[in-house]
């Protein structure tokens, strides 16, 4: 049985060709979680807010004043090897918000046509509720990343697809 070629390889991607031709990226045993933080504004509480995790992304490494560029996403986090996705998010959760919650599943995507990563989607309502403090995980790059609350309104210009896909999959779940 024939299997696509490995062009380029490394510990944690490998870049293939298929039988036909077709190039990809394989991102070895990496799916991720995508976690929605919401709570209800405290002036109007028909209105949501969400907690976007300002964060380096590996893809860009530019610096403003010493500092590398932070980038808006929800909580986000690869899945280690034999853990679920929910379990992923509820770690996640807690490792960069101190936020010990259970979450909603509303999807999952695909993060690009020539990737293999499926990206989990989770949601939580945290209104009301204290967070203990973030653990993190010990890394330089989750150190310099924060935290930020935005109106709800925010994900559908941000950057992040993961943002962008989560605003109307949300508006369809908590306002239809």
């Amino acid at each position: 049985m024939a299997t696509d070629r490995i062009i380029f390889q490394t510990q944690w991607i490998a870049v293939k060709e298929s039988l036909r031709g077709f190039q990809y990226l394989e991102r070895k045993g990496k799916d991720s979680v995508a976690v929605f933080l919401l709570r209800k504004c405290s002036v109007n509480l028909q209105q949501y807010e969400v907690l976007i995790r300002q964060q380096h992304l590996c893809v860009d490494n530019r610096e403003v004043d010493g500092m590398l560029t932070l980038f808006p996403c929800p909580i986000t986090g690869a899945l280690e090897e034999g853990e679920s996705p929910e379990a992923a998010a509820l770690r996640e959760t807690c490792e960069e918000t101190g936020y010990r919650v259970q979450v909603q599943s509303f999807g999952k995507y695909i993060v690009g046509t020539q990737v293999n990563e499926i990206c989990y989607l989770y949601y939580a309502d945290v209104t009301g509720i204290k967070p203990d403090a973030a653990q993190q995980d010990g890394t330089y790059l989750e150190s310099i990343g924060r935290n930020e609350w935005h109106p709800f309104e925010y994900l559908k210009d941000c950057d992040y697809v993961a943002c962008q896909i989560g605003y109307f999959k949300l508006q369809a779940q908590l306002f239809q």
